[in-house]
């Protein structure tokens, strides 16, 4: 906890150093998930951030989101053609959604523990030819475990390892300009236009173990899937596409794929529920599925109203993904949801509703299968 609390203080220096030296922009959210079964934990997002333009170029930002801090310097102009970033973050008790601990759609509450960090990271990036970036992360990340009152004695918890995590990115930008690429309230970004990228990386840990439920005797099913590699290979790949349909409609497309080597549950992507924070399948619950080997795609049809200012329309998504079951299997499964999405910016208001049902969670599971988010921002100030 003394971690976040320095985090805090960064933060709040941040902000005060920033304020004086130019106009600032606060953005305000909340936001909520929840599935049809008591028995899930609904989620929710409370988020706080400050952003104000640096005199040399760049945007100096604080944030806190639900248990995550973070103070970032971004976009800092170098060369013409070179900015860098650099950020300090810290986050307690909820990271990665390691609490919870989905199995054949079950919630079970003693495979989850506490998890949180402290990371630094330093970024370059570079336009590369008029539409192609290529950027290099450096971040590095110490870990910290817990245990619930529900968290079976048994279950092994990870080594609190240093992970150095090198990252090298490439990508390809030819979507129209949004707003939601800008204002950190408005969490889905209207798409128009074409862009794609990919990253590989490893994360080098200075120590690991093979950890979670892996005693016989305690968990039936085990969950050998957590090897303790040293340097799991992440490799991932995005596209992201729309195109209007006449005056009033509007197609679009987000897809993506994992490709990493040795990963375990601390790095995988999390797959399932509607928010802005995994990879999206509706009626699933939130980070219900856990893998570094998929491909996934979601595509919907908008409807425009009142000048734009309200976008709704049907979505559907699938994801093919290994060890659905998460019993340590190598066998690939097919889900799939279909739902709807609601997004309405009145002035500096976002409003989004989205939500949908999955006949293959419901078939997993043994019940219904519907997911609902809500979300509600306001923006005050401009950069």
């Amino acid at each position: 906890m003394k971690h976040i609390a320095l985090i805090g203080a960064a933060l709040c220096a941040g902000i005060l150093v920033a304020g004086p030296a130019a106009a600032g922009r606060w953005s305000f959210l909340g936001g909520v998930e929840g599935w049809n079964d008591d028995s899930q934990p609904a989620h929710g997002v409370v988020l706080v951030g400050y952003d104000a333009a640096l005199d040399g170029g760049g945007v100096l930002s604080g944030e806190y989101n639900t248990d995550t801090l973070r103070v970032m310097a971004s976009g800092v102009p170098i060369t013409e053609r070179l900015t860098l970033s650099a950020a300090l973050t810290g986050e307690y008790g909820i990271a990665g959604l390691l609490p919870d601990y989905y199995q054949r759609g079950q919630n079970m509450p003693e495979r989850g523990f506490l998890a949180g960090y402290v990371e630094g990271a330093v970024a370059l990036k570079h336009r590369t030819a008029e539409r192609l970036y290529t950027e290099l992360v450096m971040q590095g990340r110490r870990w910290f475990f817990g245990r619930r009152d529900e968290t079976s004695d048994a279950l092994v918890l990870p080594e609190e390892a240093w992970v150095y995590s090198p990252r090298l990115r490439a990508t390809w930008w030819h979507l129209s300009d949004d707003p939601g690429w800008r204002a950190r309230h408005r969490l889905f970004p209207r798409l128009q236009g074409v862009a794609f990228g990919v990253e590989i990386g490893v994360n080098l840990r200075s120590e690991a173990r093979a950890w979670g439920a892996t005693d016989p005797e305690a968990f039936d099913p085990v969950d050998p899937r957590n090897g303790g590699e040293l340097s799991p290979v992440v490799g991932r790949q995005w596209l992201r596409a729309g195109v209007l349909l006449g005056r009033c409609w509007r197609a679009e497309l987000q897809q993506a794929s994992a490709f990493g080597a040795g990963e375990d549950d601390l790095t995988r992507d999390r797959i399932g529920g509607m928010s802005p924070y995994v990879v999206p399948l509706p009626g699933a619950p939130w980070a219900a599925y856990l893998s570094g080997h998929h491909v996934s795609a979601m595509g919907g049809l908008k409807r425009r109203f009142m000048k734009g200012a309200l976008e709704a329309g049907p979505v559907v998504s699938a994801v093919y993904l290994e060890d659905a079951l998460r019993v340590g299997s190598a066998a690939y499964d097919t889900l799939y949801g279909v739902g709807a999405a609601v997004d309405w910016r009145p002035g500096d208001w976002q409003v989004d509703l989205r939500g949908g049902w999955s006949p293959t969670v419901a078939d997993q599971s043994d019940q219904a299968a519907f997911s609902v988010w809500m979300s509600v921002g306001w923006m005050m100030g401009a950069l």
